[in-house]
């Protein structure tokens, strides 16, 4: 493994920490500013293992997060922005596709940046059933170690969190004796 190797697994492990981290915030305005550092820190991440789609995707995903982080504002269209931002996360990642397993990671990504203008967040956390394996699949063909670990453990949050917050009877269970 050479240096540029060895630089691009630390950074994937530093995006999965932000990552976590970004989960464990209070506002949603705190959450999408660290994954807006998650994405780039991923991108930076994805470069240097010659991911191409992946890094320009994460690119789009830093830009996409600014945005959302400004959705109280005047500018902010609700139903534009995630079409708008899925029609270039396709259009940049058919143009920087490296293989069919390309594919993948421009399917995840477009389908998740659709489903976080969700206002469900527990459909937010289906969603991740969906795209998240994806991904999980394009980072192992691009052996990207932080990528892997991500993705799973998203997947994993994201059963705990559907499983936690199911609705019995018009109400949410969040007891964990209940589960």
């Amino acid at each position: 493994m050479d240096v540029s190797q060895i630089v691009a697994q630390t950074l994937g492990i530093v995006a999965v920490v932000l990552g976590f981290i970004s989960y464990q915030v209070k506002t949603d305005k705190k959450l999408l500013f660290v994954n807006a550092l998650t994405c780039a820190v991923f991108s930076v991440h994805y470069y240097l293992l010659g991911a191409i789609p992946a890094a320009v995707l994460n690119g789009v995903g830093v830009v996409r997060n600014i945005v959302y982080y400004y959705k109280d504002k005047s500018f902010y269209k609700p139903k534009l922005f995630p079409v708008l931002f899925a029609v270039i996360m396709i259009a940049l990642g058919i143009y920087s596709a490296n293989g069919l397993h390309s594919v993948l990671v421009v399917a995840g990504l477009v389908i998740n940046t659709v489903c976080l203008s969700f206002k469900s967040a527990q459909n937010v956390r289906k969603s991740v059933l969906i795209t998240c394996p994806m991904v999980l699949i394009y980072d192992a063909i691009e052996h990207s170690f932080g990528g892997v670990v991500y993705e799973s453990v998203a997947i994993v949050s994201a059963v705990i969190g559907i499983v936690r917050y199911r609705k019995t009877q018009g109400e949410y269970i969040t007891k964990t004796s209940e589960i």
